[in-house]
């Protein structure tokens, strides 16, 4: 028997425990399944037979949940998985170092280093894991050479990776809220009434991610470091850019080889064709949806209708197409490329799987 929790402080423990490891461990994947196996404990009254099957039915329900293949489910994984890669090869093509590299020359200040974060951060918007991966390995040599500590790095990171991928349609999280739009309209009576132009409304009523954007742009323009921020910033003058005493900061180190022939095309191109495709295929799939309904085509409409998730999905194919293109035209070699690849994609499935299986675990 399911325990329910909705109406019980209780129901916090699994984050808190999870939370809680993270900061003590630093391992974030093993964080989070402690976290869901004391959910599952929680939820059977700590059985730990009735724990093992309600954690083994959640996975199946991923992928085929009321006789059907959950489709949704299927097109986020291969989404992920695929923006895994992604991330990967354009690391191993060495384009993300090429541009690092090419930052170097023009970068001529510590503020510039921090905007020049910011900026990133908010173009590459498809997907927060994404954005933080990409832009932390970008910018991190730019930081370091300018005595930004690596605290003040991470805060640039984490306030412009969630806030611009919870306010991007085009994106995992984007996509996510969508569905979840979807589904409280659809609860309330009002199945008909278009699940994007209600998430473009509910933008300026995101207060969390706009003010972190707003008070991220004052502190990296002004330098309005408070508390043990400006402690570690104090530090970084000094040359220590983190506290050795508690070990690399996670990322330090890549696992992944580095090509020497990366260029800075294959940083950004990759992003930019995934984007475009991204878009038509969500227009496409809306304007399908429009005409088996016998209606008018329009832009607003076809967004409307669109699938996102199978849009994400084809999007990041073409991308993945052509990041591996671009990294062959860079002659990387094959071994290096399905490295990054088994990487990338081993990466991204064991996030994925962490927090499905946690979400159901906090309802």
């Amino acid at each position: 028997m399911i325990i329910s929790y909705a109406d019980s402080a209780l129901s916090v423990l699994p984050p808190v425990v999870a939370i809680t490891l993270a900061i003590l461990t630093r391992k974030v994947l093993l964080s989070l399944g402690v976290g869901i196996i004391f959910g599952a404990l929680l939820l059977t009254d700590f059985s730990l037979l009735s724990s093992g099957e309600y954690i083994a039915t959640t996975v199946s329900q991923l992928v085929w949940k009321d006789a059907a293949l959950n489709s949704w489910n299927v097109y986020i994984l291969g989404f992920l998985i695929v923006l895994g890669m992604i991330t990967a090869l354009i690391t191993v093509s060495g384009s993300a170092r090429a541009f690092a590299d090419w930052a170097k020359l023009r970068i001529r200040n510590k503020r510039d280093a921090k905007l020049m974060t910011m900026f990133l951060g908010c173009v590459v918007f498809i997907d927060d894991y994404f954005n933080s991966l990409v832009v932390g390995s970008i910018s991190r040599p730019i930081t370091d050479r300018y005595h930004v500590s690596r605290a003040k790095l991470a805060y640039i990171l984490d306030s412009t990776a969630a806030p611009i991928c919870v306010i991007s349609p085009v994106s995992s999280w984007g996509a996510y809220i969508i569905a979840l739009i979807g589904g409280i309209l659809t609860a309330h009576g009002f199945a008909d009434t278009g699940h994007l132009s209600v998430f473009i409304q509910m933008i300026p009523m995101n207060f969390y991610a706009l003010i972190s954007l707003l008070l991220l742009l004052c502190v990296a323009t002004f330098s309005l470091d408070v508390a043990t921020l400006r402690q570690h910033e104090l530090n970084a003058l000094r040359g220590d850019l983190f506290d050795e005493s508690k070990g690399q900061p996670p990322g330090a180190t890549s696992d992944l080889p580095e090509a020497d022939t990366g260029k800075v095309v294959g940083l950004f191109l990759p992003i930019a064709i995934l984007v475009f495709a991204t878009v038509y295929f969500m227009v496409s799939s809306g304007a399908d949806a429009l005409a088996t309904s016998e209606l008018p085509f329009s832009v607003l409409g076809a967004f409307e209708n669109t699938d996102v998730s199978s849009s994400l999905f084809l999007g990041s194919i073409v991308g993945f197409i052509a990041t591996v293109v671009l990294a062959i035209k860079q002659k990387v070699a094959w071994s290096m490329l399905l490295q990054g690849m088994k990487v990338g994609a081993f990466r991204c499935y064991l996030r994925f799987i962490s927090y499905c299986l946690l979400g159901p675990l906090l309802v």
